[in-house]
């Protein structure tokens, strides 16, 4: 029987997916605060440190903000960009936004053209605006410490260094989105860099090592797969896990004592420790064995919040020696809220 004249449905073509939320993906939305938060960091601790002739800035330090998160997002999409030139993000099999690179590119949402594309405008932005900082500061140190950062970000992935393929990421990491943007952003503020300044930058440099150790630990099988022989390739995931992002933890905390038993950091910073949770989390998941994907992917995300609530508790408790009523109370209520919010979530 023949269908009746009109009754036959033409297919729906699927929408087109949205170019804003592709290109977000694109460029690792959850990890900007990795660079964002250093700068914050070394542009408050001048409040703290007191350091002679010191008067904030508000445009140098959005100049010094867009330009490190600029050379960031840049980084990441040079990061996929040689990642899928060498195959290492086509053999992962496990993508949640956090690792497995954004897919985008293998699913063909996104040419790799693009890429290429993007990571060369925004690293134009990011070093122009690093130009104009180091033309309006006294000597070089702003060229020298963005040339680090750019050459770091760049050659994480990208030929001949390939950093990551040679286990030496982790320690590009600790300085380009540790140690470097702290100084800098301490620089921009204040004409002067310091040891005590050094010292302050490493809980949230180690911290930062700490969301991209447990981002390998969920990426180990594929980077072995391709080659790319990252330290958690190298030491395979479970040692990598249980050993080192313990470790890492430890340091993070240890820092943070050091940075204020030295004066470095203002005393009022230990109501981090309330974000304890946030690291017994990333601790419990990384040496669990049991439905490791999803508890690696929790792990992720308890890094990733360490490390922005440890930098806005440091940022904010510099500030509180100039704006001590409004800012302690939003110190002390930011840390217990997070610590307090986060134990249902966090049970093994």
């Amino acid at each position: 029987m023949s269908a009746l004249p009109g009754s036959a449905r033409t297919p729906e073509r699927p929408a087109a997916p949205d170019r804003g939320a592709l290109m977000l993906r694109a460029a690792r939305l959850p990890f900007w605060g990795v660079s964002a938060i250093p700068v914050i960091v070394g542009s408050t601790l001048p409040f703290w440190l007191r350091p002679a002739g010191f008067v904030w800035n508000t445009g140098l330090f959005l100049v010094t903000l867009v330009a490190v998160v600029a050379i960031h997002i840049a980084s990441n999409l040079a990061n996929e960009y040689y990642d899928h030139l060498s195959a290492a993000d086509a053999s992962s099999t496990h993508r949640d936004g956090f690792s497995g690179g954004s897919g985008l590119i293998q699913s063909g949402d996104v040419p790799a053209r693009a890429y290429l594309r993007g990571f060369v405008v925004l690293y134009a932005v990011g070093i122009g605006l690093g130009l104009y900082l180091n033309a309006v500061l006294p000597g070089n140190l702003v060229l020298l410490l963005g040339a680090i950062g750019v050459l770091a970000g760049y050659f994480y992935t990208a030929p001949p260094l390939r950093l990551s393929y040679r286990g030496l990421g982790e320690i590009a990491v600790l300085v380009a989105f540790g140690v470097l943007p702290v100084v800098g952003a301490y620089f921009v503020q204040t004409r002067t860099v310091s040891w005590q300044v050094v010292l302050a930058s490493l809980p949230v440099a180690f911290a930062a090592v700490l969301v991209l150790w447990v981002n390998e630990i969920a990426d180990a099988e594929a980077d072995s797969r391709a080659g790319k022989l990252t330290l958690v390739a190298r030491m395979g995931p479970s040692a990598a896990g249980r050993i080192v992002a313990t470790a890492l933890v430890v340091l993070v905390f240890l820092s943070l004592f050091a940075a204020v038993f030295t004066g470095s950091l203002i005393p009022l910073t230990l109501v981090a420790v309330l974000a304890f949770e946030y690291a017994r989390t990333v601790v419990a998941r990384c040496w669990s064995q049991r439905d490791r994907t999803k508890r690696i992917g929790e792990a992720q995300r308890a890094a990733l919040k360490l490390h922005v609530t440890l930098g806005l508790v440091i940022a904010i408790a510099a500030l509180v020696t100039s704006y001590p009523i409004a800012l302690l109370v939003l110190a002390v209520a930011l840390a217990a809220l997070i610590a307090l919010g986060n134990r249902p979530a966090a049970q093994v």
